[in-house]
């Protein structure tokens, strides 16, 4: 069952007796991390990078979705009322995602060693006990995890709180019941939006080819085959389904599968990276897999989870018994 309070101090949720107080802060290419702990309770907000970032992108798509509107309205555009309702729906769309952004700016989330609380306003707080989690949702187009307990409420965990990594690593290590299920996982599914925009990219180039075909134009021609090629490439590297066994990984692909056997695997984490996970931006749970030679393969976004999915490679690495002593 989550709490709900009407007030979110620290001093409430805090031992009574302060032991120690520290800040500590890293800084990295991509943003700026900052995490206070007091005692053994650990505090995690919007650091002030991520805040003016949600406020450059909110002025800038507003300026972008007020353009957008405008040509909607436009004689040529207007006069086919498909073209303009799907403009006006994409619009909708985007506005929502920044007005999203922008009002979980102020946020924090506290934790300790029995339970987790998320304050989304100073006047509201969740609370949620660790031995109340039933679940780890993913929510990639969010860009945030759930933690959802029996009742099936849920407890949201955005991922652009600083130092979300660390946060990741205390919910993980606070939730062993869920890692004994993990464990036992064999079977796991990078989210299909990534392949089938991929794939509808190289649709619309083939339509685009075409079109230009139609009316004898050589440049656009090669331009949508080119763009076509490109999507379809894209679309046959990326992996549709993980297979955790017992001799290795199985990552498959719609066009090859390719096998990493656990002896050739010198490490594996659970990391918040930069995504390459196709059209995807910003930094999400990631497992990494460091191969002895080679690049490292990165997976995320999967529907299962990535916490389930890391739990279920590392126990399976661990028994192979190939892990550097």
């Amino acid at each position: 069952m989550i709490h709900l309070t009407s007030e979110c101090s620290g001093r409430r949720f805090a031992p009574p007796l302060i032991r120690h107080i520290s800040v500590t802060r890293s800084r990295n290419r991509d943003h700026v991390t900052e995490v206070a702990s007091v005692g053994d309770v650990q505090t995690f907000q919007f650091s002030g990078v991520n805040g003016m970032m949600a406020f450059v992108r909110a002025v800038v798509c507003a300026a972008g979705m007020v353009l957008a509107l405008a040509i909607s309205f436009l004689p040529g555009i207007a006069a086919h009322p498909p073209i303009a309702i799907v403009t006006r729906a994409v619009i909708g769309v985007v506005a929502c995602m920044m007005w999203a952004i922008w009002r979980r700016r102020g946020q924090e989330v506290r934790t300790d060693g029995s339970r987790i609380m998320w304050c989304p306003r100073r006047d509201r707080r969740v609370t949620m006990s660790w031995s109340q989690v039933e679940g780890i949702r993913e929510r990639a187009l969010r860009r945030r995890l759930e933690l959802v307990d029996g009742s099936r409420g849920h407890l949201p965990l955005s991922y652009d709180l600083a130092d979300f990594a660390r946060l990741l690593e205390i919910a993980r290590r606070n939730t062993p019941r869920l890692r004994e299920r993990h464990v036992l996982m064999s079977a796991f599914r990078p989210h299909p939006g990534v392949r089938w925009l991929y794939l509808a990219a190289a649709l619309f180039s083939l339509a685009l080819a075409a079109a230009a075909a139609v009316q004898g134009e050589l440049f656009p021609i090669a331009v949508g085959l080119a763009l076509s090629i490109v999507a379809v490439a894209a679309y046959g590297r990326t992996v549709r389904a993980i297979e955790v066994g017992p001799a290795g990984l199985v990552l498959a692909a719609p066009f090859r599968a390719r096998h990493v056997a656990w002896r050739d695997v010198a490490g594996v984490a659970l990391l918040h990276a930069k995504s390459e996970f196709g059209l995807l931006a910003g930094l999400y749970p990631t497992v990494r897999i460091q191969p002895r030679a080679g690049k490292p393969i990165d997976l995320g976004v999967i529907v299962e989870g990535t916490i389930p999915l890391f739990d279920a490679v590392e126990a399976a690495w661990r028994r192979a018994g190939t892990e550097p002593q």
